[in-house]
């Protein structure tokens, strides 16, 4: 069977991935402005926003499996983090209340350039024990960022030292102190370990090791949208703001 890889190396089934995930991230910023900036009632809203980690977490995951396709990791790192700093001046000067410091375009940009200069320390660790650390590590601080412990809450845990709470603008690490906020807030820790799992998923299957039907599927639609999800991801929020304020405007419903 034919590999379906573009002679950009892109591979359909990645990118059908990462185009569900990020089409699923657009649906949930619609339902979230029409909830929480136009102030109108999104049945099961609440439900869906449960929704949210999961697909973010997918495409986190993604970006590190293609960290290990990407020819020049420093060079997309520092591309994605110049549109993450357009991003934060742009909501900070015309949408305050939606102001966003670190978002996932800001830890996308970050872990990508820190992936590439730990990348010779982290590869030397056995692909098994490297899954195993990095699961682990995301696991006992996934709710480390708002919790402030280290661990399970409720089962157990280690509780963050005062100074890491109190201490402002260390906030991209995960220690945000108690006067921060950002309408989208992916902090390294404990999202870096999710991107270091998908490096060390890329590497089989950048190897080919996976079954065939993995490297020959094919999804068109999704897989457009994955290779265009940094343009998607740029310009999704306006262009949603823009059409929800023409609607409601229209209706005269705002």
């Amino acid at each position: 069977m034919q590999l379906i890889i573009h002679k950009n190396n892109r591979m359909d089934s990645l990118d059908a991935l990462r185009g569900i995930a990020i089409l699923a991230m657009v649906f949930y910023h619609a339902l979230y402005d029409v909830s929480d900036i136009f102030g109108y009632n999104v049945p099961f809203f609440g439900f869906l926003s449960l929704l949210e980690p999961p697909f973010a977490g997918l495409f986190i995951l993604l970006a590190g499996v293609s960290s290990r396709y990407s020819h020049n990791n420093l060079k997309r790192g520092a591309k994605v983090l110049v549109l993450a700093l357009i991003v934060s001046a742009a909501t900070i000067i015309f949408m305050p209340s939606q102001s966003i410091y670190f978002g996932i375009l800001h830890f996308f940009g970050c872990a990508i350039l820190l992936f590439e200069l730990v990348r010779p320390a982290v590869d030397r660790i056995p692909q098994k024990t490297a899954f195993v650390l990095w699961t682990v590590l995301f696991a006992v601080t996934y709710t480390m960022p708002f919790s402030h412990i280290i661990g399970f809450p409720g089962l157990f845990g280690v509780t963050l030292p005062n100074f890491l709470l109190n201490t402002p603008h260390i906030y991209a690490l995960g220690f945000p102190d108690g006067n921060f906020f950002s309408a989208d807030f992916f902090p390294m820790i404990p999202w870096f370990f999710l991107f270091l799992i998908g490096t060390v998923i890329g590497t089989p299957i950048k190897e080919h090791r996976l079954p065939d039907k993995f490297y020959t599927a094919r999804i068109p639609f999704f897989a457009t949208a994955g290779r265009n999800t940094l343009l998607i991801y740029a310009l999704h929020q306006p262009v949603i703001y823009g059409l929800l304020y023409l609607f409601f405007k229209l209706f005269k419903l705002g």
